[in-house]
């Protein structure tokens, strides 16, 4: 996950095979980075899992990169960069109903 941990990659696409119910390093970090995005408490009833898949390097290394992709979409967002076409159409609809438009920032996202 990062580039300055030589040992990542080969951890990834060779390292361990299975965690304890099965799971793959791939699934073990997407479903920790899902978890992370939607209820950190549930990303942390994962830890023992991504532990068996990735090792301990590798969950940090997950942590990292969720709080890092985390950290780039409200800079991004405070800085006002615009929504692209396709999650502008995808969220229209909850942006209606939560009354997103109405933020000054929105006009940044705007046709």
């Amino acid at each position: 996950m990062r580039a300055a941990t030589p040992s990542t990659p080969e951890r990834i696409s060779t390292g361990r095979s299975a965690g304890p119910r099965g799971t793959s390093p791939t699934e073990a970090y997407s479903a920790y980075a899902e978890a992370a995005n939607r209820d950190p408490e549930a990303a942390r009833a994962l830890d023992d899992e991504v532990i068996a898949a990735v090792g301990e390097a590798g969950l940090v290394d997950a942590a990292v990169t969720v709080a890092v992709f985390n950290g780039l979409v409200r800079s991004a967002d405070g800085i006002g960069i615009p929504l692209d076409d396709t999650m502008l159409a995808a969220t229209a609809e909850a942006r209606a109903e939560l009354g997103l438009d109405s933020y000054a920032g929105a006009a940044n996202s705007r046709g």
